[in-house]
């Protein structure tokens, strides 16, 4: 199929469709884990810190290792940045506006299986969501982009033949390959940046998110009403992401400032939240704010990976993310029940988790200067590169050649006339 048909039209909005699908049962699955550990420390008794790791391994694995729900969300966001070009940032903001629905769906959804089914019943339910996900990966195909690359790529690992290796042997090839592209990833000093921002981010939020329903229910809120604090911030970050992705289109606004900002104004919220949550309505319109603020950034990350790296490295950037952002999402929730049990008070926690945010902001100031430098280095290597492939080109003699003639030629002269000299 040319690729003329399938970019920015034609079967990429089927591609975009079973993306936004999967990223919906992605989310279903995430963004309930804060009521899944609100129950299991009520029906455990192992304290916040234990029961904290519950949810931020699921959070944790999802980036960390590549297993089970990454599996859905790492395909959906790199087939979708293969499949589009011009609307790129727009089909982003529309697929990953499929969290926001999973948020709006998922808490509440595993709150009534809790009150109908049990624990058990519930994960077993849930379980059966998550294997829908077949059918959406069903009918997606390779790429354009991937159906040019060539048997052997441009990477120097791949020099050597493909064919009758061992097994072990092309494991260990397959692996120092993804290993020199990570190299190639981490170098790049504005990416790296923009990762550990991320995953500063990711440990401020997994630290407030997995917490709030037990947070609000602290301050009186029952614990449906708590689970409905994820469906109004799901609403919010539905609508945020499909705007971000708009205004990423927009030449003329800059998507890593539109991420600073936001960013930064989600971290205040947190921080201000802890003076006004006392009551239900507090509580909404906070939730509310959050998935404004941090609905956008995320609808960004496709077309600023894209931007740093390029498309074909679109994949590494987002698994290179998802390293630093996993051991956040790791950490973060039993740090923020560790910081409970220390101080009393969930307060302190969200200040802290505030606190994250605002710093996640900051580091992204400097990418810009980083990214100014390397596109220059990059253009002067480009610029190197023609120029010589134009002198070699440049007929049998060029302008080179011509110089070191006349050097050449006494040289010449001189040893003649020594044999010349012999021979008498």
């Amino acid at each position: 199929m040319p690729t003329s048909r399938v970019i920015d039209r034609g079967y990429a909005w089927v591609i975009l469709t079973v993306s936004w699908l999967q990223v919906v049962i992605a989310g279903v699955l995430y963004y309930s884990t804060g009521v899944i550990t609100t129950a299991v420390l009520e029906d455990m008794k192992e304290g916040v810190v234990k029961s904290s790791w519950v949810g931020s391994t699921l959070l944790g694995t999802v980036m960390l290792t590549g297993l089970g729900v990454s599996f859905m969300e790492t395909a959906a966001i790199v087939i979708t940045g293969h499949y589009f070009n011009k609307y790129r940032p727009l089909a982003s903001g529309i697929q990953t506006s499929g969290a926001g629905w999973g948020m709006l769906i998922g808490a509440p959804l595993v709150r009534f299986l809790l009150d109908t089914l049990g624990l058990s019943g519930m994960f077993l339910i849930m379980g059966g969501v998550g294997a829908n996900s077949c059918v959406c990966g069903m009918l997606m195909r390779p790429s354009p982009f991937e159906n040019r690359r060539s048997p052997t790529s441009d990477n120097v690992l791949e020099q050597e033949e493909n064919t009758d290796r061992h097994p072990v042997c092309y494991f260990v090839s397959r692996l120092k390959e993804i290993m020199y592209e990570f190299r190639q990833v981490l170098s790049n000093v504005s990416f790296l940046l923009y990762a550990i921002s991320f995953a500063t981010w990711g440990l401020g939020e997994s630290a407030f998110q997995i917490h709030l329903p037990n947070y609000a229910e602290s301050k009186g809120t029952s614990p449906q009403r708590s689970a409905m604090l994820f469906t109004a911030m799901g609403i919010s970050s539905m609508i945020a992401r499909v705007l971000g992705g708009f205004a990423a289109n927009d030449p003329a606004i800059d998507s890593l400032i539109l991420h600073m900002g936001t960013v930064g104004v989600a971290g205040v919220t947190i921080m201000v939240f802890t003076l006004f949550s006392s009551s239900y309505l507090q509580q909404v319109i906070f939730s509310c704010l959050y998935g404004i603020y941090t609905g956008g950034p995320i609808a960004l990350f496709n077309p600023i990976t894209a931007d740093l790296l390029g498309v074909k490295r679109l994949a590494t950037g987002y698994g290179a993310k998802n390293l630093f952002v996993g051991i956040s999402l790791l950490l973060g929730p039993p740090f923020a029940g560790m910081v409970l049990d220390i101080s009393g008070s969930y307060d302190v926690s969200y200040l802290c988790s505030g606190a994250a945010l605002i710093l996640a902001s900051l580091m992204t100031i400097p990418i810009a200067a980083f990214k100014k430098n390397s596109d220059n280095q990059h253009h002067t290597e480009a610029a190197t590169e023609m120029t010589v492939k134009h002198v070699s080109t440049d007929g049998d003699k060029d302008e080179t050649s011509d110089k070191l003639e006349p050097l050449i030629t006494p040289r010449r002269d001189s040893v003649e006339e020594e044999q010349c000299v012999d021979r008498a």
